[in-house]
């Protein structure tokens, strides 16, 4: 047997124990990451999803991989390291349904926990969603998002932008596209837990708005029993109505619920300027101590409180005809590259 054989022969061997569910776990550890992971650190961040593998053992998986077109090299040498692809983002999406109810519940307090922004520097880590689109749909999109920013319908002033080829976070934006991140409202979780504020993320919702004012939820999803983020499938079913609300201050946006300690209220309240300030908000309604928010009861000792939906962005161009691909919860990135949302306006003719 030659050795080029011998090769072939142990790549199908250690490609015998691959699985779908260690499959999703390198692509998780790629799409979490803000540079191209190498084999070595991949063959030891894995450990935390139950498997144990040899880098050597990695580096055969991630040949693969790239083949299927789910990771691709970020540069040259043995092991330059790999970035996850477009394909890979919905091979994450769409694998694995049954076992990953609940999934979105976890992914938000591990989030939560790597969150790093310090308002009053206006530095650190943040979350954001990603939508994609056809570049030539670029200034008809950039049309639908700057009305939703300017209603104060979206989370924060700020956002980050890239065409193909380049990176948001760890996502790569595929040819023919461009894409918008957008602050997602897990944000806010991180940034009240490292005041010493844990927060409950309960369910995303459409919420109904009359004259720019909460009025009640017609659908809801709870976080601890769904594997898709609520409001993207609130998206994709057309469900929300966020170009209407932008525009006339009536309609149907993507928003959350959370709980809150009420011993924490004064705190949370202080937080709650200092978002503004910097134009990190929203924080949309905060409720009664131990009372009923929207007629959503909480738990004795909390307070309820409603966070924009930091994807109502994204809905208003799907409302607009132009197809997206939405990947909420997608990337940690750095608050101080971010740029105002006013600066899309450049892309409208």
């Amino acid at each position: 047997m030659v050795i080029s054989e011998i090769i072939v022969w142990k790549r199908v061997l250690a490609l015998k124990e691959i699985n779908p569910k260690q499959k999703v776990a390198i692509l998780r550890i790629l799409r979490d990451a803000r540079e191209p992971v190498g084999s070595s650190t991949i063959a030891e961040e894995i450990k935390t999803y139950g498997f144990e593998f040899s880098g050597r053992t990695i580096r055969l998986y991630l040949n693969e991989m790239e083949r299927e077109g789910l990771v691709t090299p970020a540069r040259r040498g043995r092991d330059g390291g790999r970035t996850i692809t477009h394909q890979g983002y919905e091979e994450i999406r769409t694998a694995l349904v049954t076992e990953r109810v609940g999934f979105v519940a976890s992914k938000v307090d591990g989030l939560a926990c790597q969150i790093t922004l310090d308002p009053l520097k206006r530095t650190g880590l943040i979350v954001l969603n990603i939508t994609c689109f056809d570049t030539f749909h670029l200034s008809k999109a950039m049309q639908e998002i700057i009305p939703v920013f300017e209603a104060n319908l979206g989370v924060g002033r700020y956002v980050a932008f890239a065409r193909e080829g380049e990176r948001i976070g760890g996502y790569c934006v595929p040819p023919g596209k461009a894409a918008i991140g957008t602050i997602c409202s897990v944000t806010i979780n991180g940034i009240l837990l490292s005041a010493r504020i844990p927060t409950v993320s309960r369910f995303g919702g459409v919420l109904e708005i009359h004259d720019n004012r909460p009025v009640r939820f017609t659908d809801v999803i709870y976080y601890n029993g769904t594997s898709l983020d609520p409001l993207e499938i609130f998206i994709k079913g057309k469900l929300t109505h966020v170009r209407e609300a932008a525009r006339t201050g009536h309609g149907r946006i993507g928003a959350s619920f959370r709980e809150i300690p009420t011993a924490a209220l004064p705190q949370v309240e202080r937080i709650r300027k200092q978002l503004d300030e910097i134009g990190l908000g929203e924080i949309m309604m905060v409720g009664k101590p131990n009372q009923s928010l929207l007629e959503f009861p909480v738990e004795e000792g909390r307070t309820g409180m409603i966070v924009t939906g930091g994807m109502n962005p994204a809905a208003a161009v799907e409302e607009a005809g132009i197809p997206t691909s939405n990947y909420a919860l997608s990337t940690l990135y750095e608050f101080e590259k971010l740029i105002h949302y006013s600066k899309l306006e450049r892309f409208i003719p």
